[in-house]
């Protein structure tokens, strides 16, 4: 089984766990895709980033996945950021999300976790 990185304008439609990474830095993605190389379990990795300039598709990716994993860095997001699915990284912190990581990583460590 294979994962996939979907970047605008694709949005996938099949059973995998969906994930979108919203504005992350170049090594959280590079990190991703590592660990989808070589992880028993697939995934659909949606990134998306600031220069991407498509509030749409991201809207789309957003109810497209099981979560969203957001960074912090720039207020742009924050409509997503209360969101129930969604997890967040970076300089700020959410007093009312709790659902706050290290990094990306810890997101997927933690899946894996409870799907043993």
């Amino acid at each position: 089984m294979h994962s996939n990185l979907v970047t605008p304008p694709d949005i996938v439609d099949n059973e995998l766990n969906s994930v979108l990474l919203v504005d992350p830095e170049q090594v959280d993605v590079d990190a991703a895709i590592s660990f989808c190389q070589h992880s028993d379990v697939a995934f659909n990795i949606y990134v998306y980033t600031h220069n991407m300039d498509n509030l749409d598709w991201l809207g789309k990716a957003v109810n497209a996945c099981n979560a969203a994993i957001i960074n912090t860095r720039s207020d742009d997001y924050k409509d997503f950021w209360l969101l129930e699915k969604t997890f967040y990284y970076g300089p700020k912190i959410l007093v009312e999300n709790p659902r706050r990581l290290e990094d990306p990583m810890h997101y997927f460590a933690r899946l894996l976790e409870f799907d043993k």
